[in-house]
């Protein structure tokens, strides 16, 4: 009996030392794990590596003008963008170094500045502006961020009222 039971106890030793390890087997993940050997769907992706590239831009909400207080524009907007040479930002590049480029589509850069992310939200701070975007959903060759752009102005007896969302929908290109 004693034979039986020092078998079974090598047996198990011998397949528990056989069990690959699991993780993340992607090195562009921000979780990659050099000793993973199967991947275990873990892998965590940010928002640097390669360039985002602009598929679509989503428009919804409202737009209205008024002069002198008579109203000229009430508009509601729900539109998708999907031309490349009407998208803006056409192609983001953030850097380890929290440094972004935005390139257009003859791959000139446009403008440039700093970025960082906090959670979900993503600042990108340009030379005259500083833009609050939401990070919907990001993996390995796609993101999702939303901009709200809520604006009110009043010169010279026109009002303007702005209130729309805009989606970006991108794939990376590594």
């Amino acid at each position: 009996m004693k034979k039986l039971l020092y078998i079974f106890f090598a047996v198990s030793i011998i397949f528990s030392a056989c069990k690959k390890e699991e993780g993340c087997t992607d090195s562009l993940a921000t979780n990659f794990n050099v000793d993973a050997e199967e991947d275990d769907g873990s892998c965590v992706f940010g928002i640097t590596g390669g360039s985002w590239i602009t598929q679509s831009i989503s428009t919804t909400g409202s737009m209205t003008v008024s002069i002198g207080g008579f109203p000229f524009l009430d508009s509601t907007l729900n539109f998708v963008e999907t031309n490349p040479d009407s998208l803006e930002p056409y192609k983001l590049t953030f850097n380890e170094n929290s440094l972004y480029t935005e390139h257009d589509n003859s791959n000139n850069p446009v403008e440039g500045g700093t970025w960082s992310v906090s959670g979900d939200q993503l600042t990108i701070n340009t030379g005259d502006t500083t833009l609050l975007l939401m990070i919907e959903s990001l993996d390995r060759d796609n993101a999702v961020l939303s901009l709200d752009i809520i604006e009110n102005s009043n010169d010279n007896g026109v009002t303007i009222d702005v209130d729309i969302t805009q989606t970006i929908n991108s794939t990376r290109e590594w």
